[in-house]
């Protein structure tokens, strides 16, 4: 991985929604609703939530797969929800 690469990461965990989704997401997949009900997500929008899911996807730490009408995020880089203390 380069070093842009490694701090896009970063940069895209160093927020406590995304970090939070992260570490939610690491428990399993779910959609963006399941997202929203996290503390750190609970006064955000559905359209909020899913620009952050997009930063988080843009750095390829989570990936997603529509099922019918719904979307489910999963975890591209397993280590992900690991890296903060």
């Amino acid at each position: 991985m380069t070093t842009k690469a490694r701090a896009m990461v970063f940069k895209a965990l160093g927020h406590p929604a995304r970090l939070a989704m992260v570490e939610r997401i690491a428990l399993g997949e779910c959609c963006v609703w399941e997202l929203m009900q996290l503390p750190e997500t609970k006064t955000l929008s559905g359209p909020t939530v899913s620009q952050h899911l997009l930063v988080l996807k843009n750095a390829e730490i989570v990936g997603d797969e529509k099922r019918g009408k719904k979307i489910f995020h999963h975890l591209l880089m397993p280590g992900a929800a690991n890296l903060a203390p």
